[in-house]
């Protein structure tokens, strides 16, 4: 009987189902970011715990990833209007007006390239683990009340932090595809040039 790696771990209550260490997870996640966070816009970001799965958003930005290979999920940037407005001028070099945050193109876009940089780099990490992985095009939320979760049942880690002032999520959720009802992630998507 083969061993099985110190990053992976059995998921409780799931049958035996393989899952990566949420140590692991935690790590990747919180050096991803406060790369991201450093290197792209010069701020500094604090960990700040958990977040909690089943709170809900009363007004914010959600920017989701999804995540293909041997092992599928998606990557999740969650953060209020006002730290996108933030963001945007920090990465576009703008000053921003602190009384109203506007969302605009710019600010869906700047908070989608955070995303795809934070998520890039927990995939660029985890594939010493997972194998090759590949990533799509963020999707970009703005509204008010909603709340979301994963349907597939993946577990994965959801941590928050905080930068000038501002409290901000990132969650990763990743299992293997083979533990996902069967279906493989990467399918031939054809374009008009294969009709």
């Amino acid at each position: 009987m083969r061993a099985t790696p110190p990053y992976l771990v059995v998921a409780p209550h799931s049958k035996g189902k393989l899952v990566i260490d949420e140590e692991v997870l935690v790590r990747s996640v919180t050096e991803a970011t406060s790369e991201v966070f450093s290197m792209m816009l010069d701020m500094q970001v604090e960990f700040a715990g958990f977040a909690n799965d089943a709170k809900g958003s009363e007004n914010g930005l959600i920017s989701l990833l999804g995540i293909t290979g041997d092992w599928g999920g998606s990557g999740v940037f969650c953060c209020s209007p006002s730290l996108g407005s933030l963001i945007c001028a920090r990465m576009l070099g703008l000053t921003i007006d602190p009384g109203k945050p506007v969302i605009n193109d710019e600010i869906l876009d700047v908070v989608a390239e955070v995303t795809n940089m934070i998520v890039g780099n927990i995939k660029n990490g985890l594939e010493a683990i997972t194998g090759p992985l590949a990533i799509g095009v963020p999707t970009v939320i703005h509204g008010r009340n909603f709340q979301f979760r994963n349907a597939g049942g993946l577990r994965g880690v959801a941590l928050a932090f905080t930068s000038e002032g501002e409290r901000f999520e990132v969650r990763i959720s990743l299992a293997p595809t083979a533990d996902q009802g069967g279906v493989r992630s990467r399918m031939p998507i054809f374009g008009l040039a294969h009709l």
